[in-house]
């Protein structure tokens, strides 16, 4: 049978999931990505054993708008896939995978009614982005997912977004994002953790705790309310921390300006890294926050927790409802509400227990592994051919 999946780009943690789907019995899988990269990515991807095609495509870049609460805007990259109908024509797949709710999911529902066969549509929209779409994308969306033989979610938020656009439960799928569990499993076996937290404290100039943000640092990542949230903190309880930053964009300004406010060690910044050197600096921390003021997931609260890391999180996550556990693994607040997020921020500085938190992270991430979200998928498919069968 073969299969096609649309996807934007070939991002390094979903190269496992691929690789899964690819080595399923009676597959032939084939990736139709619409770009190898977008403007804003600098991974380096090892994908060379999966069939990965890049039909011709035009790229523009986008910027949407948060809601009213948050006011943060982002710049995404559209795809317009012009060579990708007649990719799917010579591949003949016998089941199209359209990722999200565009274009290439509209070239993937033509091909599929043209060549009468299923179509399985994969989003994973969270709350707060589905609170942002318009009236028009939303019938959009409600126009696709009606002609789609099974739907493919991203756990709890993504279900319920789903549900509301009329996806029937009965042929919706749970397939929650998963971080490469091996790759870091074989980075963290390197690291002495005790002496690596400490050489690299030392080096950074940190102090004896690290509160990390990982990941670009636009402001739809919550970076202002996070400065204003660490700034309004009493200076006893944030002077053993050190809030280190880990990526690039154009936050860096705002971050460098509060920075010079403050004292050597209270707030560092650091150029983004490649994803397996992302590990070092989770080994070294004590606490991962994630402000985000709208996320379809967040796959850093997957790795941190795989590094044994608790996380304050943002409610507005996709994968607040799947992954925290409040008070247990985790904090939950609202980066909206400066109260809220002063709140949980000073309750998780001041906790005493943050390793005992860590290995309820560690536990709980255990099962969102690459597999389980290949078998979502995987059974996506089955049902949407049974559908088609008339089955």
């Amino acid at each position: 049978m073969r299969v096609a999946l649309l996807i934007s780009i070939p991002a390094p943690y979903r190269i496992p999931v691929y690789r899964d789907l690819a080595g399923t019995p009676g597959w032939t899988l084939r990736v139709f990505a619409s770009a190898e990269s977008e403007f804003d990515r600098s991974w380096q991807v090892d994908a060379k054993d999966l069939d990965i095609e890049t039909p011709r495509s035009v790229a523009f870049r986008h910027r949407v708008s948060g809601d009213a609460g948050s006011g943060a805007t982002r710049v995404v990259t559209r795809h317009l896939p012009l060579g990708l109908f007649g990719a799917l024509c010579r591949f003949r797949p016998d089941v199209v995978i359209g990722g999200e709710l565009g274009l290439r999911t509209l070239v993937a529902l033509a091909y599929a009614r043209l060549m009468g066969r299923p179509l399985v549509i994969w989003s994973y929209h969270a709350r707060a982005a589905a609170a942002r779409a318009s009236r028009l994308q939303r019938a959009w969306r409600r126009w696709l997912l009606a002609r789609a033989d099974a739907v493919v979610g991203m756990g709890v938020q993504a279900r319920e977004v789903l549900e509301a656009l009329g996806a029937p439960p009965d042929r919706l799928f749970d397939a929650p994002n998963a971080h490469d569990r091996d790759t870091w499993e074989r980075a963290l076996a390197r690291i002495d953790p005790a002496h690596h937290a400490t050489t690299l404290r030392i080096g950074l100039g940190c102090r004896s705790r690290v509160a990390l943000v990982v990941g670009r640092l636009v402001p739809s990542k919550g970076i202002g309310p996070l400065l204003d949230a660490w700034e309004a903190l009493p200076h006893a309880l944030r002077d053993a921390w050190t809030l280190l930053f880990v990526g690039s964009g154009p936050c860096e300004a705002e971050i460098d300006r509060v920075r010079a406010r403050h004292e050597p060690g209270a707030i560092v910044r650091l150029p983004a890294v490649q994803p397996e050197e992302v590990v070092d600096f989770y080994a070294a921390a004590d606490l991962l926050v994630f402000p985000t003021l709208w996320e379809p997931w967040g796959l850093v609260v997957n790795e941190a927790f795989a590094c044994g890391l608790p996380v304050l999180c943002s409610r507005l996550a996709g994968c607040a409802d799947d992954l925290i556990e409040d008070g247990r693994n985790g904090w939950l607040f609202d980066p909206t509400r400066p109260d809220d997020f002063a709140r949980a921020l000073a309750d998780a500085l001041r906790c005493d227990d943050l390793r005992g938190k860590g290995d309820a992270a560690r536990r709980r991430v255990a099962d969102f592994g690459p597999e389980r979200m290949a078998r979502g998928l995987r059974e996506a498919v089955d049902l949407a051919r049974r559908r088609h069968a008339g089955g």
